[in-house]
């Protein structure tokens, strides 16, 4: 059998064990906010194995000192020392008289060698002395260094920037990376400034992580496997080492080059990492990687299958969040002996794998947001139903990713929950409590389904969509669980012959629909999509219309930017053309802005007299886009403008105008209308139409299902 390995080299026990019980838009400002944390070298449990490492350290930082305090005593300085380019960052350079001189810094070439050189004296040294050493561990220690080449373009680069210095973890198998460095091998990039960022001169160091911040995001897209990322800046003589987490940044106090204590702990640092468990470099050690067959492998808890996905690369916009890779992936049963490139080759492609790194509780029980739990739920409910047959995800496997350090300086025999307290335990433990707490989660389902961005027509969006919101309402009905992320991402379909079927999928932010979490102000969901109600924070409680509204604003978005493939192309190259003479301007754009923006926009856009000049006169003009407009526009109409609702609700079009200020006079209410028997003291029109949901609902449903079978009956005429 093949082992499975990691991509540097080391190899992935295949290891099984039972299972134990929002969305943010970011910007570069904001990713640069750090948390200072105390980063300290992680060091095995075992008395014997922490002894001989805390030796090592102590031994690296010695010669180190050693190193920067170097003198010769006759001819040029420096002569045969291969360690010579650290005084650089130092400042501590020695002449041969003895007197003590200032290293001047004077280009960042110059850094480039300094640098490239501690890492290099760290991994030689730590080498050596486990070589030399009686008292050695039997497993070899890893040597991270620096690619001999600096300031260039990674070959697997999204884009044309140049990074400064790659850092890799080196094996046996694996020479110099002196030409070629990827993404997909770093552990971490370095930047580096010689201008110091000490005092008022610290935008040079928020510069350097916008940068690191944009380097990480590729890291991230090229290394499924990476749980979390490093990072380093060099400004000067000051170093900042950073963490990058789910929900901030951990940076570490100023290590100055210049400052002996500073310079031990920075050595130790990297020496730590010759030894540490995998999981401390922000690797995911239940991931394995096969290079022949080209995919990464997974052995999956409570299922007696190993999971095996192509490897591809993706691209990440955002550095925070729940960093969720989705796979489409092949099962092997674990008894198979066929566990070959060939034998994996030929297996067709049968799951789907979700990973991602969920907002949680640190007690299961109080996790009102359990995606795996809802699943269990909908897939125990709906079991045999026709109707809901292809409608939703099928459940095969869902657990919070364990791990087992094996196969390196730290062995464990129990299995560790993947969660923000495992991830990061190097952090200080009370600024780490004050952070997001998350849990490592995987789940498989049975079967692969298409994105609705893979529709190829109009009419075939149209049936997707009402099958989705026809699981929807079942789901909420019979299940009680509130989907609350209508997106395109998050609707899917699968085809038969001749048929095509919606599927709802993504049950994230979904809430028990009685509980708390869904009744206070609490923002989830998909910045463009999300309901008014939702954008502006409001105590109101979310209820199954805030999902039709994000139904809406879903077709909206992409009967103006394209339905299909070709459709989106045909956008952008006309927009192209457009903006060339400033004439382009799409009012829904604003939809993608800052939450309370986009809720000012919305509420506009949404009124009848500026629904069809902001918003349905953009939607495209090829063929079948009409269908859109009229659906749109009666859709808009029962959610905000529905003639049932009194006008004391939001009902009549006079009345929608005041929905800015969401206050409106007291009226006698009206016997025909679906809020006769709420009281005029709830004058808020998105309260009223809270309290009216399930006509609404019904209404919205019979919309959706008409059109599904209009839109059959032109697809079974073309």
């Amino acid at each position: 059998m093949a082992a499975d390995t990691t991509p540097d080299g080391e190899k992935v026990t295949n290891q099984k064990h039972s299972a134990q019980k929002p969305k943010k838009h970011k910007t570069a400002q904001s990713d640069t906010e750090g948390v200072v944390g105390v980063l300290e070298p992680a060091l095995p449990h075992d008395e014997r194995q922490k002894e001989y490492v805390e030796a090592v350290l102590s031994h690296v930082a010695e010669q180190f000192e050693s190193v920067v305090n170097s003198t010769q005593d006759s001819g040029s300085l420096y002569e045969n020392d291969d360690y010579s380019d650290v005084h650089i960052l130092t400042g501590t350079v020695i002449t041969a008289d003895g007197d003590p001189i200032l290293a001047k810094i004077i280009s960042e070439n110059g850094m480039y060698s300094a640098i490239k050189c501690i890492f290099r004296f760290v991994a030689d040294t730590v080498t050596s002395y486990h070589s030399n050493s009686s008292d050695a561990m039997p497993r070899k220690p890893r040597k991270i260094v620096a690619c001999e080449k600096h300031d260039f373009k990674p070959y697997d680069s999204d884009d044309s920037t140049r990074i400064d210095i790659g850092i890799y973890s080196k094996t046996l198998q694996m020479s110099d990376k002196n030409d070629k460095l990827d993404y997909s091998d770093m552990l971490l990039i370095v930047e580096a400034k010689k201008s110091d960022c000490s005092g008022n001169n610290d935008g040079v160091r928020v510069e350097s992580l916008k940068q690191l911040c944009r380097y990480t995001r590729q890291i991230y897209g090229k290394q499924p496997w990476r749980r979390f990322a490093w990072g380093m800046i060099v400004c000067g003589s000051k170093v900042h080492i950073y963490i990058f987490g789910h929900d901030c940044i951990f940076e570490s106090p100023i290590l100055d080059l210049c400052v002996k204590d500073d310079r031990s702990k920075l050595v130790k640092l990297l020496a730590s990492w010759a030894f540490c468990p995998r999981s401390i470099l922000g690797y995911d050690s239940t991931i394995g990687y096969r290079s022949a067959a080209q995919c990464v492998s997974f052995a999956v808890d409570g299922i007696d299958e190993r999971i095996y996905a192509p490897f591809t690369t993706r691209i990440t916009e955002n550095l925070f969040g729940r960093h969720t890779v989705c796979y489409h992936a092949k099962a092997m049963p674990l008894s198979c002996n066929e566990d070959t490139e060939r034998g994996i080759r030929s297996l067709p492609l049968d799951r789907f794998v979700k990973d991602a790194w969920t907002c949680s509780e640190r007690d299961s029980a109080d996790d009102v947001n359990d995606e795996i739990r809802f699943l269990k739920t909908i897939n125990q409910k709906f079991a045999g139903d026709k109707d809901m047959e292809g409608k939703y995800p099928l459940l095969c496997a869902g657990y919070v990713v364990r791990y087992v350090n094996t196969n390196n300086w730290d062995p464990t025999t129990e299995a560790t929950a993947d969660d923000t307290l495992t991830a990061f335990k190097i952090i200080d433990s009370e600024i780490l409590a004050k952070t997001q707490y998350r849990q490592h989660k995987r789940i498989v389902f049975n079967g692969i389904a298409e994105r609705l961005y893979n529709v190829m027509s109009v009419d075939e969006m149209i049936v997707v969509l009402a099958d989705a919101m026809y699981a929807h309402t079942r789901i909420f009905r019979e299940c009680n669980i509130l989907q609350r992320d209508i997106s395109p991402n998050n609707i899917m379909f699968t085809r038969g012959e001749n048929t095509i079927k919606g599927m709802l999928i993504d049950f994230d932010c979904a809430v028990d629909a009685n509980s708390q979490e869904n009744s206070g102000p609490v923002q989830t969901g998909t910045g463009p999509f999300m309901s008014i109600n939702n954008l502006r924070s409001s105590p109101v409680r979310r209820t199954q219309l805030d999902d039709w509204e994000s139904l809406l604003y879903l077709i909206c978005w992409m009967a103006t930017f394209g339905v299909t493939t070709e459709h989106r192309k045909t956008f952008r190259d006309g927009r192209d053309k457009l903006q060339k003479y400033g004439k382009t301007t799409i009012h829904i754009s604003s939809w993608d802005l800052p939450f309370n923006q986009a809720a000012t926009f919305k509420k506009d856009h949404m009124l009848e007299d500026m629904f069809k000049p902001c918003v349905t006169d953009y939607f495209m003009k090829h063929p079948g886009y009409e269908n859109l407009v009229n659906l749109a526009t009666e859709l808009r109409m029962n959610i905000f403008d529905n003639p049932k609702m009194s006008l004391l609700g939001c009902g009549v079009s006079t009345n929608m105008r005041l929905i800015k200020n969401f206050q409106i006079v007291n009226s006698s209410v009206g016997t025909e209308t679906y809020d006769k028997n709420i009281g005029p003291e709830i004058s808020d029109p998105f309260e009223r139409r809270a309290n009216c949901v399930d006509e609404i609902v019904n209404d919205l449903l019979e919309i959706m299902l008409t059109a599904k079978v209009n839109a059959l009956q032109r697809m079974s005429n073309a």
